[in-house]
């Protein structure tokens, strides 16, 4: 086979995948807010309106909130809890969720908006889940590592401390000789 047609192969498998074919799963808890940075092309879809849209299963994406002006500058849209920015010139669409609730639980996506049936992905999805304790868990294991080192640490000073060298004191032999030899 030749080298150039391995590489139009390649290219054509590289050209192929999208970033909306990634997933990134975030952890929550109720009444957290969740902010995340969309990076885009500028000079593909900085004039493109932007929407935050959650995915279901089975069909077409919910669209939450979308920009409705097409500034140069910047784009707010904010419906109920989320809040959209467009940032077109430095090509990033900020996203907040706010006061997160359980029925948050889900897949969404950042993309540029053609049309209701023509999306772009711009950055990979994110799957929030429900987190399950987790931020105890790591109090917990931060407390015990903490204690577990003060306890080495305890232990090794006193074995230090007893087995540190012993510092003599001169004997009285010693004070009476040198008192003897200045005389």
């Amino acid at each position: 086979m030749s080298p150039l047609l391995l590489w139009l192969g390649l290219l054509l498998c590289v050209s192929g995948l999208q970033d909306g074919d990634k997933e990134e799963q975030k952890c929550f808890l109720k009444g957290e807010n969740l902010t995340l940075i969309c990076p885009y092309n500028i000079m593909l879809y900085s004039s493109n309106l932007k929407a935050w849209q959650r995915v279901r299963s089975h069909g077409s994406p919910e669209t939450l909130v979308i920009t409705n002006t097409r500034k140069p500058d910047f784009n707010v849209a904010r419906a109920g809890r989320f809040l959209l920015e467009d940032y077109p010139t430095e090509s990033i669409v900020k996203v907040t969720m706010t006061e997160l609730q359980k029925q948050d639980v889900g897949l969404y996506q950042c993309v540029v908006y053609l049309s209701p049936e023509n999306v772009v992905i711009l950055y990979h999805r994110i799957r929030l889940v429900w987190c399950r304790g987790e931020p105890m868990m790591v109090i917990v294991l931060t407390c015990g590592f903490i204690l577990n080192k003060g306890l080495v640490f305890s232990v090794l000073f006193v074995l230090l401390c007893k087995a540190g060298p012993k510092v003599l004191q001169p004997s009285k032999t010693s004070k009476v000789q040198g008192a003897s030899e200045k005389q």
